[in-house]
């Protein structure tokens, strides 16, 4: 089952990493106000996973931070080498849970403005990379949960199996039981039939006894 598991995160993580084609770049309001954010979807997870996902990956890069007035997540200061070297960044990210998916909306302050493919085309093609990276860790969550899901839906599978095989054996067991009492039944009405006839035989010579006194009973006074 654990070959599995690995199979489906390698043929994802071979999937993402063809292209960042999925990550779409536009404006959004946030907690700074209307600023450039690069968005992806992701399907499969839920608000809850993606941020717990968050929380582990942003650890490399930063303290994350929640502002739950405007139910963002940010980092003050951190450390992307893919997206501006050794500068710092702010980032801010934000959750958004749809049916059957999760928004991640990521925005980036470079300390001058908020990273966009017009002004920073490096920055921006690093950003699309570090939340391309996100989406395939919160894909691999969302795979492994749904194994431990099926797994389980495999184990109770399994349990009734194990049940209706021990049922069966049982049934077996009850079929070697019965033919036992035929056999003991068919044995005893053989010898029921035997007694039977033993019986007659026993009853005729009775008969016989009575009718010989009878006969003497008879037979009192003459001759």
């Amino acid at each position: 089952m654990k070959k599995i598991i690995y199979t489906l995160i390698a043929f994802v993580g071979a999937i993402g990493f063809i292209s960042g084609q999925d990550v779409s770049e536009h404006e959004m309001s946030m907690s700074l106000g209307k600023q450039i954010t690069f968005s992806i979807d992701i399907d499969g997870a839920d608000e809850d996973m993606t941020e717990d996902v968050w929380k582990k990956y942003v650890k490399d890069y930063g303290k994350s931070k929640r502002n739950k007035k405007a139910r963002e997540y940010y980092v003050v200061g951190a450390k992307v080498p893919m997206i501006a070297g050794s500068d710092i960044l702010d980032l801010y990210v934000k959750f958004e849970e749809r049916v059957g998916y999760t928004t991640a909306n990521l925005w980036i302050d470079n300390g001058g403005s908020f990273v966009n493919s017009n002004e920073y085309p490096r920055e921006a093609k690093g950003a699309e990379e570090f939340l391309f990276e996100f989406y395939l860790a919160v894909k691999k969550k969302a795979i492994s949960e749904e194994m431990k899901k099926e797994e389980k839906v495999l184990n109770k599978m399994d349990k009734s199996l194990r049940k209706l095989e021990k049922k069966n054996t049982g049934y077996h067991e009850d079929i070697e039981k019965a033919k036992e009492k035929i056999e003991k039944a068919e044995k005893n009405i053989e010898q029921n039939l035997k007694d039977q006839e033993d019986q007659r035989i026993i009853i005729e010579q009775q008969k016989k006894i009575i009718e010989e006194i009878i006969e003497r009973l008879n037979n009192l006074g003459k001759g």
